[in-house]
């Protein structure tokens, strides 16, 4: 069997992806090996207003669950600043009526969506990518791989795409919780979150979405910091997956076959999320893709193209996540308490009011080269240990 393209997974960078494709008017399988789009869930659910707009999509009422103002960061020794704007910044989206969205697009544009078909194994020969699905074995023209984290067919298939830093996430729903409509909380420490944070989304009235990823005992993580913040339990449904922080992999070009999304660690690896640069990565694949199926263009422009155009945005949100990784938290909590103590507050006020959740790279070098907040940063956390990152701006 030899379609024209197949997308491996039908999460957003699959359902973008494969779109493209059909939008150019060339047939599209998209192979998940779930039976219902969108579940198991794995994501946080925030999304940019910038980022669903990029994505070409309007906020809708069956998807978006509420909005997002600003948030609180807490440092290790429980000191936190707050950061509000007067407009949203951010949805708070259910992922899985996000995800039927983007398969309805998908459909109506003409994509095929096969649920509940696993794509076993993909060998190359040739150059080309073969899929065995089942008993069935797939030669596609094209093939976007979207799988999610590690890539494990190409891993099965012997080939290393040099994926690193990626950590276990746990997030589970809580009710009957206080908290702030509309102010996002990110929890910093090794005690709470080694390598990463925690995360209080709130999604309704004494409702929210609780997380964290971390190099340790994640799941044990989690539920300690359940029993600090709120002083609950986690409930029977605690729901797993892997967040990336490692940046873009080595290579997302293998003769007919294009990484995009979380499978070529196209996500911010500041905060982890990947629907928005995930996703427009995924339609700069599907439009090489169509572009190469009309004979118009080689699937190696794929690779110059994204990381021409993102490529800096993840290189400077890498250098801060190595920077973060490095501090410890007793220099953690060092800077929030002078940001404070100095006054910066208003400063950093205004970078959020200004930035772009999504492309960082202006935020961090803007930051970086106001002269109180470099200030600051220099006598709390030492000029060695920014040496490095300022080089980047």
């Amino acid at each position: 069997m030899r379609p024209e393209a197949a997308v491996v997974g039908a999460g957003p960078a699959g359902l973008l992806a494969a779109t493209r494709i059909a939008e150019h008017g060339f047939g599209v399988q998209v192979l998940e090996e779930h039976k219902t789009i969108g579940e198991p869930c794995h994501c946080a659910g925030l999304i940019s207003v910038e980022g669903l707009r990029r994505l070409g999509l309007e906020p809708r009422g069956d998807f978006i669950q509420c909005e997002v103002y600003g948030g609180r960061v807490y440092a290790p020794s429980g000191e936190h600043m707050e950061l509000r704007d007067s407009r949203p910044r951010a949805y708070v989206v259910d992922r899985a009526a996000f995800d039927r969205c983007l398969a309805e697009r998908a459909v109506d544009a003409g994509a095929e969506i096969r649920l509940g078909e696993r794509v076993e194994a993909i060998s190359f020969s040739g150059g080309s990518a073969t899929l065995r699905v089942g008993k069935e074995t797939v030669e596609p023209g094209v093939v976007v791989d979207a799988e999610g984290p590690e890539a494990r067919l190409l891993a099965e298939a012997g080939l290393d795409t040099g994926q690193g830093g990626l950590l276990k996430g746990f997030n589970v729903d809580v009710h009957s919780v206080e908290v702030e409509p509309g102010i996002v909380e990110m929890w910093f420490g090794d005690e709470t979150a080694r390598g990463f944070f925690a995360w209080v989304i709130p999604t309704g009235d004494d409702e929210a979405r609780c997380g964290l990823a971390s190099k340790g005992d994640a799941l044990g993580s989690l539920k300690g910091f359940l029993r600090k913040r709120f002083g609950v339990e986690p409930p029977a449904r605690v729901r797993a997956g892997r967040v990336c922080t490692g940046g873009p992999v080595k290579r997302t070009v293998y003769g007919n076959l294009l990484l995009a999304g979380d499978a070529a660690g196209q996500v911010k690896p500041t905060t982890g999320g990947g629907v928005v640069l995930g996703g427009l990565c995924a339609r700069i694949a599907g439009d090489v893709a169509s572009q190469h199926l009309g004979g118009e263009g080689d699937l190696a422009r794929y690779e110059g193209l994204w990381r021409g155009r993102y490529g800096r945005e993840f290189k400077l949100m890498l250098a801060v996540r190595v920077l973060m990784n490095g501090l410890g938290d007793e220099r953690l909590s060092r800077a929030l308490h002078a940001f404070k103590e100095e006054g910066l507050q208003a400063r950093a006020q205004a970078l959020l009011e200004n930035g772009d959740m999504d492309m960082q790279a202006g935020v961090i070098r803007e930051a970086l080269t106001d002269p109180a907040m470099l200030a600051a940063m220099v006598r709390s956390l030492g000029r060695v240990v920014l040496g490095e990152l300022l080089s980047l701006v």
